[in-house]
């Protein structure tokens, strides 16, 4: 490729990708290489058995920090933003937060969960219009100030430019969409208006360039879905082609040019580009239940914990990786197993919960040309390995701190007119920086328990 013609003239876009557990801020250049990153948590509050929240403004500020420590003595051309599907951020007409936001593995609108045969979520209860339905329920005072129900990027985006929207990849995981038709279906007050992902978000305001440092006006974009970001930022385009992502969330997805029908499938959403799917299988059953295990038995240190895993033998123990729905369980543990087992079982069932929803995937298809895999466990080379004798698969691993950012970086070069489409910027800027063949005795073992674990997940 002829990279003169496919050149910017600019100096960096931001990408911006505001998770469930970490808000990440990355500079990059025009071939996708990341300049600055700067990544940090906002603290969750569980206050009652299933309810997860966090503070919306507490989120803006964490992002307009990391802003303004990623740009200092940058110009940014262009900011692209993804974030967390679903949970809910309620706001009064002034972009006010009206209580606390609340995330995706929450579970306080369990009997509100209704569904909608034209949406191709499955409903569940962290979906944003089961979270619609019990707010106006459970807090009608709060509720008659209801302006707007946002998701967390689409919140975020409205802080830098005053732009209240959303785009197709939200309003189609949210239960908002007429997925073939790529329209609103629902006519909720509260529903933001629609606009295209690769489509203006507005620009810069004067407040908002005050606290992040940003310059007033500069474009920033719609977005999308943080599962689709990361798939775009792994180079994932042809269908056929499989993004894995380990994060809160266990992600597994694949685009399709023709809408699917007739399948019992977790999510068919509209992809950024029209004319395409994303088709997705997952739970909440990833790295999460790592960061616990983490917490539990290697005093907060990741590295430890890897090490201990590593080094353990491998041990009947299943670990269901249920813990963020409170239905997490270790079998066959007994008195010898010491805490490096116990670390290993639980990365081996994240692993297997991976294969249970790519297997669902892939139901009466044929095996896919290539898988990749990102989320901060997934650079790890243990965990990249068993995940690939897991699967039985080549594993490739994207290149690069923040692959979400790097997906939402790309979908503003394209709105800009950097790159043409969504592929040519992937060809242009992303790179894998390793790759992990299956070992065939290890598949071997692993397949022997991964049965055994198939009787009992999902819960």
């Amino acid at each position: 490729m002829n990279l003169s013609k496919t050149r910017p003239p600019i100096k960096s876009i931001l990408g911006l990708d505001i998770g469930s557990t970490f808000v990440k801020a990355v500079v990059f250049d025009h071939r996708g290489r990341a300049l600055v990153s700067a990544a940090r948590s906002v603290p969750v509050r569980r206050p009652q058995p299933g309810w997860v929240e966090r503070d919306a403004l507490a989120t803006w500020r964490t992002v307009a920090d990391l802003v303004r420590r990623v740009t200092a003595g940058r110009t940014v051309s262009a900011i692209g933003v993804t974030g967390c599907g679903n949970g809910a951020v309620f706001v009064a007409q002034n972009l006010r937060p009206l209580r606390s936001g609340i995330l995706s593995s929450d579970h306080r609108a369990v009997d509100f969960v209704r569904r909608d045969p034209v949406a191709r979520q499955t409903a569940y209860a962290g979906q944003t219009c089961s979270l619609l339905h019990w707010f106006r329920a459970a807090e009608p005072v709060k509720a008659r100030e209801l302006a707007y129900v946002l998701a967390w990027k689409d919140f975020i985006r409205a802080k830098l430019t005053g732009v209240i929207a959303t785009e197709p990849t939200d309003a189609g995981a949210a239960g908002w969409l007429d997925v073939a038709r790529r329209k609103l279906q629902a006519d909720d007050p509260a529903i933001p208006p629609l606009r295209e992902s690769l489509a203006s978000g507005g620009a810069v305001t004067g407040p908002a360039a005050k606290v992040t440092g940003l310059r007033e006006g500069t474009p920033v974009f719609m977005g999308c879905i943080d599962c689709e970001a990361a798939a775009l930022g792994s180079g994932v385009s042809r269908a056929g082609d499989l993004s894995l992502v380990a994060g809160t969330w266990s992600i597994n997805q694949m685009f399709a040019d023709r809408l699917p029908r007739g399948r019992d499938l977790f999510l068919v959403n509209p992809a950024v580009e029209p004319g395409r799917w994303l088709v997705l299988e997952g739970s909440p059953t990833s790295a999460a239940n790592f960061d616990w295990a983490v917490r539990t038995f290697a005093g907060g240190s990741a590295a430890r914990a890897l090490l201990l895993a590593r080094q353990a033998r491998r041990t009947p123990i299943l670990f269901y990786p249920h813990l963020p729905t409170g239905e997490g369980a270790f079998r066959d543990l007994d008195a010898e197993h010491g805490r490096g087992e116990m670390l290993r079982a639980v990365i081996e069932g994240v692993a297997f919960a991976h294969r249970a929803h790519v297997e669902k995937l892939l139901a009466g298809g044929s095996k896919p040309r290539r898988i990749r895999l990102a989320g901060g466990t997934a650079r790890s080379p243990f965990v990249a390995q068993l995940f690939a004798d897991v699967l039985g698969s080549k594993i490739e691993i994207p290149a690069g701190p923040e692959i979400g950012a790097l997906g939402a970086a790309l979908c503003a070069g394209v709105g800009l007119g950097i790159w043409p489409t969504l592929r040519v910027a992937q060809e242009v800027a992303v790179r894998i920086e390793a790759a992990y063949m299956p070992r065939p005795k290890a598949h071997t073992e692993l397949t022997r328990d991964f049965v055994r674990f198939s009787q009992v997940f999902p819960p």
